[in-house]
C-alpha cells in the first residue's frame, strides 16, 4: 500500500502539478487551502503532509501549528514548499517544519525527501518486536 500524502496548496495548478508528480509513489489527496487541509487530515490522517506556506486564511505555519496540538497529528512529518525562502524574521515560538523546499524543486528531490521522512518515522519491526519482548 502507498503512503498517504496531504496536499496542501492554494494554486490549483501547482496542486494538481505536485498530485501527478507524486502519485506514483504516494497515495496523494489535496485541499486548496490551510482550513480544508487540517479537516482533512484529522478525518483521515495521512503519513505526510506538504503544504504551501502563503496560503490565504490559515497559512502553512499555522497549519502546523495546529496539527501539533491535535494527537493525532502530532508527529505527523511536515515539508513546506514555498516560492519564498525561510523567513529570518519568524516568531521562534512556531513549530518548524521537517523540512523546507523553495519552489521550483526539482521532482527527484522532494521524491527524496518525502521517502527520507516517512522512513525516519519507521521503526524496524524487528525493533519494535524487542521492544515488546523487554521487560
Amino acid at each position: 500500500m502507498k503512503p498517504k500524502v496531504l496536499i496542501v496548496e492554494n494554486s490549483w495548478t501547482m496542486r494538481e502539478t505536485l498530485r501527478l508528480l507524486l502519485s506514483g509513489d504516494f497515495d496523494c489527496s489535496v485541499a486548496a487551502d490551510g482550513e480544508a487541509g487540517l479537516a482533512q487530515a484529522l478525518g483521515q490522517p495521512p503519513d505526510l503532509l506538504l503544504s504551501d506556506v502563503n496560503m490565504d486564511g490559515m497559512d502553512g505555519y499555522e497549519l502546523l501549528r495546529r496539527c501539533r496540538l491535535e494527537p493525532t497529528l502530532r508527529h505527523l512529518p511536515v515539508i513546506f514548499v514555498s516560492g519564498f525562502a525561510p523567513r529570518s524574521d519568524a516568531d521562534p515560538s512556531l513549530p518548524l517544519p521537517d523540512a523546507y523546499l523553495v519552489k521550483p524543486v526539482k521532482p527527484a528531490v522532494l521524491i527524496a525527501e518525502i521517502h527520507a521522512l516517512l522512513r525516519q518515522g519507521q521503526a524496524p519491526v524487528a525493533s519494535v518486536a524487542q521492544a515488546h519482548t523487554k521487560g
